[in-house]
């Protein structure tokens, strides 16, 4: 049977590398872009691709090498992502640009470069987005505004590529413990979700198969934000 090709934007660290690994396990050939040079995971088709997805040239020829090696996709997982947590006003302009030039237009990038290689033969794109959308939590605005950008591109794409056989779920996570949270106190890892329950939901829709349709998900633990 000919194996499913996946690609993981920020995909060795955190909620992305445990989604790489999942992917893998499930029997796909994976691509985890990371932004540092000469990276091994010494796992079995997990394969390191390093794109800075600020860099619209990067992200090009990150895609090129995918398509000269396999010529299709079948998965995109938009996982990268950063933010910043503070009241609004304490925000300067290049805080908020940074944050939406890697959350916003680097996942837009990523999005359209995948189209024609999803189309091949029919894919899934999966945005790791957030609960922040669903709710309004305190100094999250830059942040939220971001993950409502990527949510809304995807609610949308839903219905513009379907027909190409090529579906968008939107994912809502909320609070998932991974190394951020290391000594910041007040929270504790069992309050939160782990990076294997998003790596489940994630594998899950990626091996739907393309006859059911799965436009969004809110994952939260039991608390239901944190």
């Amino acid at each position: 049977m000919e194996k499913k090709i996946a690609i993981v934007i920020g995909g060795l660290k955190g909620i992305g590398k445990a989604i790489s690994l999942d992917l893998v396990d499930k029997g796909f050939i994976t691509y985890a872009t990371t932004r540092e040079k000469n990276v091994a995971t010494n796992v079995e088709n997990l394969f390191p691709l390093q794109i800075n997805i600020r860099n619209e040239k990067e992200i090009q020829d990150g895609f090129k090498h995918i398509s000269e090696q396999y010529g299709a996709l079948d998965v995109l997982v938009n996982n990268a992502g950063v933010g910043e947590f503070k009241a609004f006003e304490e925000f300067d302009p290049a805080e908020w640009e940074g944050i939406f030039q890697t959350n916003v237009f680097g996942i837009f990038h990523c999005t359209q470069q995948a189209f024609p290689l999803l189309k091949k033969r029919g894919g899934r794109i999966i945005n790791i987005s957030s609960v922040a959308t669903k709710r309004n939590l305190p100094f999250n605005s830059i942040y939220a505004a971001s993950k409502h950008a990527v949510s809304g591109m995807g609610s949308v794409l839903a219905e513009e590529w379907y027909k190409d056989n090529v579906f968008t779920t939107n994912i809502h996570l909320g609070a998932t413990y991974t190394d951020i949270w290391k000594n910041v106190e007040g929270f504790s890892s069992e309050d939160m979700l782990h990076v294997q329950d998003v790596a489940r939901v994630a594998s899950f829709v990626a091996t739907t198969p393309l006859h059911v349709r799965i436009d969004e998900m809110t994952v939260t633990p039991p608390k239901g934000v944190l």
